[in-house]
């Protein structure tokens, strides 16, 4: 009689480097001769669930970086506009000077 494995958590990595790196693992497992049908069934839905989750992970790091990249851009063209920033009163030899 075969002796079953001890199922694995449901609950998702509690990192994203985490998650990868058991989706990681669990491919190498799925590459190699599974044990049994249950295991490779198994080891499919936990790496969906990983799946899911590093997805949701990435999805809400790009809105972040989006936010972030927003908020300096209106920083940026809140800068242009004052009057400090005025290209009208600039020297006009400062525009030619060159480092390289």
């Amino acid at each position: 009689m075969a002796v079953k494995k001890a199922k694995k958590s449901k609950a998702p990595a509690p990192s994203f480097e985490d998650a990868v790196e058991e989706l990681e693992n669990i491919t190498k497992r799925l590459e190699k001769d599974p044990e049994s049908l249950g295991n490779l069934l198994d080891d499919f839905e936990r790496g969906q669930e990983l799946l899911i989750f590093c997805q949701k992970t990435l999805k809400s790091a790009r809105k972040r970086l989006d936010l972030v990249e927003a908020s300096l851009h209106a920083e940026g063209n809140d800068e242009d506009s004052s009057p400090e920033s005025s290209s009208d009163d600039a020297d006009p030899d400062d525009q030619d000077v060159r480092l390289f």
